[in-house]
């Protein structure tokens, strides 16, 4: 039982961290509102499963109290949403980097044009 209150709890702080990340990242214009809307959604989703395990204890039934299975998709779940959160920003902020180099290029071809 103690186990499943560590993680509970380290997800609740996971998830809160994350949506003030994400709230961080709308802020600065890295993500637009779907994205933003997607992101906190599922962070919010995150939170409230971390809030009542309970939700998904029928998919991890054993004679156990908790078993290795369930640590193992919970932090495995957990680690594949950071990484896929944290690609998602380095290429939103790549592809504005991309967008405005190219737009000066292509400026400059027009200034040189019209010299």
């Amino acid at each position: 039982m103690g186990i499943k209150i560590i993680l509970s709890l380290t997800s609740i702080f996971f998830s809160l961290i994350m949506i003030y990340v994400t709230q961080l990242n709308y802020k600065k214009k890295i993500f637009g509102k779907v994205s933003y809307l997607i992101w906190n959604s599922l962070w919010i989703l995150v939170f409230l499963i971390s809030v009542r395990p309970s939700i998904i204890d029928k998919y991890f039934e054993n004679s156990f109290d908790i078993n290795i299975f369930y640590i193992l998709s919970v932090l495995s779940t957990l680690a594949l949403l950071i990484l896929y959160y944290f690609s998602y920003v380095k290429i939103n902020i790549l592809e504005k980097k991309i967008n405005t180099l190219i737009r000066s290029e292509s400026l400059k071809d027009l200034y040189n044009k019209i010299k």
